[in-house]
This record gives structure tokens, C-alpha cells and sequence, in this order.
């Protein structure tokens, strides 16, 4: 009997978006192999068929991470310990880096968000303040002390960020550096970008409060869903201890919200785990037999339980081989840095199939992954502007509110109808807070808590959706948080 699959309305909504995102002519999976001592250096891959590949390109140092910025349209590989600099590299070809900066000897950079072309982010893992630069000349523009947020040794170990709805969301190891373990629970700093200050997570609590996880040692990139709105985290814990898993954090009212998976359920240490779009879930899991033969394993698994639906690929020769990174790209296929050492190489699965579709080599043995996908540039035919972007949000203030909040919107060119609603968590209307023609620029409209027949409404989550007659249907959405 064929089992039928019931798909919630809001991810079928998100699916039908973002299969209408134009693609760009060309793509790439821009790949970092590293041997950790002496050979690094990145090589790219064609995503469409015959995945035309292009190896060693320009050399990077033996402990490199990267980030591409749609927005920029450029790659920032993080070269870390020992390195202490961002290289900036052109993500068309023949991909050449054309930059280059320190970020302060020693200082063991980890991640690079951007603002603008001429504002990002640093994470230092060895510092305890967070470094903000031009992108591009690496010039100092300040830093934000995070030392209140470290464990007994004064160092908060800041690993991976994620921008959210302009929130910067910095990742806390908090290392004991006598014992090289967690010192207790992972944390989340929080940035407002606007004001360059940390966000109080915890009110009631003195003090200005981080988000603090369930697990220990956010480990992993902090990925963003769009479709359910939150953030979730790999936390490895102790290595060799089966005390992490996966976390999930609403990046909206700033607090974890639980555990998805964890290592006792995947058996073994996660060092990753992705998804497509809100749907199917996979992970990276090291075996628990004691190093070399730990090998990993690649599985998938349900998101409600935890438990391991199927293993789609398990190293199982190699001393001291195991996986890597790994990422969706939105052709639904994930790739997988493979570093067995006897075959190194990029690992590509059908995530409808769940089966491997080719394996090609890079050399040597591959450690991070980014695809180099422009939803919105190098389109025969495609628009000068999205249509989504005629009529534009921004977050609503404060939030979460207790009596009323500021809802922010731009509309571009001299005038167009707009409709600004308020719904509950269900879907059900409250309120239409504006349904006329606005003049171009920016505009706000104050929503008190109240529906449409001037009723207070009960505490909790709502979203206010903002429309224009120029934008097709396609909606702006955004989330508030009512306290009663």
C-alpha cells in the first residue's frame, strides 16, 4: 500500500516560492580541501551536468572555512588557526582572490556575516570581542566585548553566526581551556546591527543575557529556515561523549525552543545536520569506537522522534577517515565532503531517492563546502528588480510589545497600493491595518493588540503580512511576539 504524504500548507507555500526562484546561468560548488598541515586550496564544481570541476584553483590556509554573500555576490573563505585573515575571492571565473586582510594575529577567526558592502562581522575564537570591518579593506571599525558572556576562563570561544531579520546570532563554545570540554551549556549572543550592541535575551534575569542552549558546544554552522522561521544548531558536546545533538532556536522571541535529534538517538557524535526545505533532515554522525576507526556516517532521520531512517553512505576503511561538511543546494542534492583517505572526494546524494548520484574527486581531501547560487543576477530575460522588493518590510519595534508595536515598510517609486494585515498563529485574519495608495519612501503603521473590532487579542505569536498591487501576490512576511 502506498503510504500518502500530508505536507503542511506553510511549507507547500515555501516549496511553490522557492521552486519559482529563477537560477543563474552558471553555478558552482565552491569546495576547501585541506591535509591540516601542509596542501590547501579551493576548487569549484559545475552543479548543472557534466559538473565540469576545477581543481586546486588558488592555495587557502590548512584550517579554512567559507561563506558566499548572495547579496555581495562574492566568497569570503575565513582562513583560521595559525592564518588569522578573510580572503576574498571573485565567485565567477577564473575565481581569483582580490583581497586579503588580518584580523588580528592570533586571534583564530571563525565566521564573516556582511550588513553592507561596507560593514561586516568577525567571530574570533580566541579573543573575547567581536571584530567589525570593511569586508574588503579589512579596515577596523570597532568591536563589541563579549567577555560577559564566557565561562570561569574568560574566553567565550565565539564559533559560527547567522543574520536573521538584521539580529546577528553569534554561536558560544564556552571551553573550559584546563580540560579542553564544555564548561556547561552552549550559548547564542545576540547583535543589534543597527546599534552595534548585544540584546538582553532574558529580561527577568540581571544582566544583559545571551540565548542559552539545552546542549553543549554549538559546533556547527547556524542555519536558518525561512519556511518555519528558526535557527538550528549542531552541538557536539564532548567529543567522544554522547551528550549533543540538534537544537532548534526561534531567532523571533530569542530562546531555544528543543531538541530535534541527539546523539544517543543517531548514535554517535553529530558534527552536522541540514535540510531541505522544512521537509527531510540529514546528519553527519562519527561512529563511538575509540579513533582511528571511528568512522562516520551520513543518515537521515525524522525530525519528530530522532530516530535514524536510513544510512545513505558509512566510511569503512581509512584510519582516521571521516565526513566533513555537507549542504543542500537548490537542485535538492547534497553534497558531502568525503575524507576517506584512500579517496577523497565530493560525495553528491538525491535527496528524493536518497541515493548517491557521483563521487568526484578533488584531490586532497575536501572540508567545506558553499554553492555559489545568485537567486536574482546572470538571468537571460530575468527583471531588473524583484517584484517582491516594490513594496518592503522591515522588523516591527519593540518586539516582543505589551501595548503596541511599529510596523517599519518602504515603497519604491512614487506611489502604490499596499495592504498591511495582522493573522494569528493559525492563519485566522485579525486585522487590516492599512489598504490604500502610499506615496514612495518609508512609512510606519502602529498595530496596539488589538482585532479589527477594537478587541484586545490574547498574548502570543502573530505575523503581519504586507502587500503590494505591483508584487504579483507575493507577500512580505513578518513575525511579533504580544506579551499579556
Amino acid at each position: 500500500m502506498r503510504r500518502r504524504v500530508y505536507v503542511p500548507i506553510w511549507l507547500a507555500v515555501c516549496l511553490i516560492v522557492l521552486a519559482q526562484v529563477p537560477v543563474a546561468a552558471t553555478e558552482y560548488a565552491f569546495v576547501l580541501s585541506t591535509d591540516y598541515w601542509s596542501t590547501a586550496y579551493y576548487s569549484t564544481i559545475g552543479i548543472e551536468p557534466p559538473r565540469t570541476t576545477d581543481i586546486a584553483v588558488e592555495p587557502v590556509s590548512t584550517d579554512p572555512v567559507a561563506y558566499y554573500d548572495v547579496d555581495e555576490d562574492m566568497v569570503f573563505v575565513i582562513n583560521r588557526y595559525l592564518a588569522d585573515n578573510i580572503q576574498v575571492v571573485d565567485p565567477g571565473p577564473p575565481f581569483t582572490t582580490i583581497a586579503q586582510y588580518s584580523v588580528g594575529n592570533g586571534s583564530n577567526p571563525y565566521d564573516i556575516r556582511l550588513v553592507s558592502n561596507e560593514k561586516a562581522y568577525v567571530s574570533r575564537y580566541e579573543w573575547t570581542t567581536l571584530l567589525i570591518v570593511h569586508p574588503y579593506t579589512g579596515d577596523s571599525l570597532g568591536v563589541i566585548d563579549l567577555a560577559a558572556l564566557a565561562d570561569a576562563d574568560g574566553i567565550p570561544e565565539m564559533g559560527r553566526m547567522e543574520m536573521v531579520d538584521g539580529n546577528l546570532f553569534v554561536a558560544l563554545n564556552n571551553i573550559d581551556r584546563t580540560t579542553w570540554q564544555p564548561a556547561g551549556p552552549g550559548k547564542i549572543a545576540v547583535i543589534d546591527t543597527q546599534a552595534d550592541t548585544l540584546i538582553d535575551c532574558d529580561p527577568v534575569s540581571p544582566g544583559v543575557q545571551p540565548i542559552t542552549l539545552q546542549l553543549p558546544n554549538p559546533y556547527s554552522k547556524l542555519r536558518y529556515d525561512p519556511c518555519r522561521m528558526e535557527l538550528t544548531v549542531s552541538c557536539a558536546g564532548a567529543w567522544g561523549g554522547i551528550d549533543g545533538g540538534v537544537e532548534v532556536i526561534d531567532p523571533f522571541t530569542l530562546e531555544s525552543t528543543g531538541i530535534i535529534a541527539t546523539e544517543a538517538g543517531l548514535g554517535g557524535d553529530i558534527s552536522d545536520a541540514v535540510s531541505t526545505p522544512g521537509l527531510k533532515w540529514y546528519a553527519v554522525v562519527l561512529d563511538t569506537t575509540p579513533w582511528p576507526n571511528n568512522f562516520a556516517r551520513l543518515v537521515s532521520f525524522d525530525r519528530e522522534t530522532g530516530e535514524v531512517l536510513d544510512t545513505l553512505y558509512h566510511q569503512t576503511s581509512g584510519s582516521g577517515s571521516y565526513l566533513a561538511g555537507i549542504e543542500i543546494n537548490r537542485q535538492q542534492e547534497l553534497y558531502l565532503c568525503d575524507r576517506d583517505v584512500a579517496d577523497p572526494s565530493v560525495r553528491i546524494f538525491d535527496t528524493l531517492l536518497d541515493t548517491l548520484i557521483t563521487k568526484i574527486g578533488v584531490g586532497v581531501p575536501p572540508f567545506d563546502i558553499t554553492f555559489l547560487q545568485v537567486p536574482h543576477a546572470g538571468v537571460d530575460g530575468q527583471p531588473e528588480q524583484d517584484p517582491r522588493e516594490l513594496c518592503s518590510l522591515t522588523r516591527n519595534s519593540p518586539n516582543p510589545f505589551r501595548t503596541s508595536t511599529r510596523i517599519a515598510f518602504a515603497v519604491e517609486g512614487p506611489s502604490r497600493r499596499v495592504r498591511l494585515e495582522v493573522y494569528d498563529a493559525l492563519g485566522r485574519h485579525i486585522k487590516t491595518l492599512l489598504d490604500q495608495s502610499m506615496p514612495g519612501g518609508s512609512h510606519t503603521i502602529t498595530w496596539d493588540g488589538r482585532d479589527s473590532l477594537g478587541r484586545p487579542v490574547a498574548g502570543g505569536v502573530y505575523f503581519y503580512r504586507l502587500r503590494s498591487a505591483d508584487t504579483s501576490g507575493v507577500p512580505s512576511t513578518g513575525r511579533m511576539i504580544l506579551l499579556r
